[in-house]
């Protein structure tokens, strides 16, 4: 694979990386809303999945373990954390 042909995937992974941002964002948002709740309730994070509906598990499996998201994810973490210092 030539050089030219890694940059134009790369690119073109890193602007659909962007793109899914917001939504990327609002998820890792609403996980820190779960897990300041899951605190304050004292149970642990494999209780709180256990306690998930089948629909909310397998959205959240997805949206955290699919490779198209991974770049979104970190750019939406590092996002966050530079929000809410």
């Amino acid at each position: 694979m030539s050089l030219s042909v890694t940059l134009v995937i790369l690119g073109v992974y890193l602007l659909l990386s962007l793109i899914l941002l917001p939504m990327q964002y609002s998820y890792v948002k609403e996980l820190k809303k779960m897990d300041q709740k899951r605190r304050e309730q004292g149970i642990s994070q494999n209780e709180m999945y256990d306690r998930m509906g089948f629909e909310q598990q397998q959205l959240s499996f997805n949206a955290q373990g699919n490779p198209l998201f991974i770049g979104a994810n970190i750019f939406a973490t590092i996002l966050y954390k530079w929000k809410h210092k």
